[in-house]
């Protein structure tokens, strides 16, 4: 298949990328930069690098910025669009610029895919499109949801921009919820959810070698809270299959059926790290944190909605999505959750060096 990817230079765009020249489809992907274009390339076998074809243009004007001969090019030749494509911050501050990229871009990546006639759409959004309830499913919420952030209201109101156009082509809006390394590697290009922790602790690990002692620290995070996150290779894995086999109008949920909890996850990054000298607090705690301690969670306040609430999202349709292909959801054990963590350690004493 031809498909047409957005985000492509991303985290999960450029995993996605692999999965599908792996899969001898071509890809053409929307890019601004040549830089970033080439760097993904370094990605791939010299073998497979035929099958990527750059698209210069960008989300934010009409037309997605390509020139007439480019879309010219691609008319009838596109039989799938992956928009993957979103500014990601949960700084409120950014509120107008996360609306111009995730809503007015999904607007504008809408409209060129009906203009080069398009089989299939398929939206990459967030799990927390379901803003401050506890339980998910697998339908649009109301844009009268009270959300954590703006960003979750951007995605949700881009979900239901996507469904608007059901009757041009078939669309699928895939929610995944927080992405983290390879299940098997453990690599990952990402700074957000977990890896807010893992950095916190890189540097408590780093003080502590300097001062040869480890330094006793709370995290105001709940231990009885779970953390739903998902490898990047189970993601796409999803949304290969969606390819094939998602229905038009359907929502499905990329989660973890069994997520860890943080007390676990805690755990598993003492070990990594060798720092045993880490525990977590709950919120009520925090006037009773050292100055020190506040510093280190500083960076993680942006998260606090998600490390201290556990959320139950229904996997009923994504259980058919993988079923249709006799696969099985996700599992993942002690032993995944180790490579993710320890694939983030070694990276960050690669960079270190």
């Amino acid at each position: 298949m031809n498909v047409f990817i957005t985000g492509a230079t991303g985290f999960l765009g450029t995993e996605l990328v692999k999965g599908l020249v792996g899969e001898g489809h071509q890809v053409y992907l929307l890019i601004r930069s040549m830089k970033k274009a080439n760097a993904l390339l370094e990605h791939l076998p010299i073998t497979q690098r035929h099958q990527v074809h750059f698209c210069e243009g960008n989300l934010e004007t009409t037309k997605l910025g390509l020139t007439e001969q480019t879309l010219q090019n691609l008319v009838g030749k596109i039989d799938i669009v992956f928009h993957t494509a979103a500014f990601l911050s949960f700084d409120e501050a950014h509120r107008d610029v996360i609306f111009k990229t995730n809503l007015n871009g999904t607007n504008f990546c809408l409209e060129f895919a009906k203009e080069i006639n398009v089989k299939k759409f398929i939206y990459v959004s967030t799990a927390y499109t379901l803003g401050n309830q506890t339980t998910g499913q697998e339908e649009l919420y109301s844009l009268n949801t009270t959300f954590v952030n703006s960003y979750e209201e951007s995605k949700c109101h881009s979900e239901h921009a996507v469904i608007g156009y059901s009757d041009r082509f078939s669309v699928a809006i895939m929610r995944p919820s927080i992405i983290v390394g390879n299940s098997i590697t453990g690599k990952a290009n990402t700074t957000f959810g977990m890896y807010g922790i893992l950095k916190a602790v890189q540097l408590l690990k780093k003080r502590s070698i300097k001062m040869n002692k480890e330094i006793a620290v709370r995290l105001l995070v709940d231990k009885n809270t779970v953390s739903n996150i998902v490898p990047v290779d189970y993601v796409v894995q999803a949304l290969l299959l969606a390819m094939k086999y998602s229905k038009n109008e359907t929502v499905y949920h990329l989660t973890n059926p069994n997520p860890p909890t943080n007390e676990f996850v805690i755990e598993m990054i003492k070990d990594v790290f060798d720092y045993q000298s880490l525990s977590l607090a709950s919120i009520e705690e925090a006037p009773h944190l050292t100055d020190f301690e506040l510093s280190i969670n500083k960076p993680l306040e942006v998260f606090k909605e998600y490390l201290n609430r556990s959320i139950y999202f229904p996997t009923e349709n994504t259980n058919e999505l993988f079923s249709r292909n006799g696969q099985a959801l996700l599992k993942m054990d002690g032993d995944m959750l180790y490579r993710i963590i320890s694939g983030f350690s070694k990276e960050a004493m690669v960079s270190n060096k």
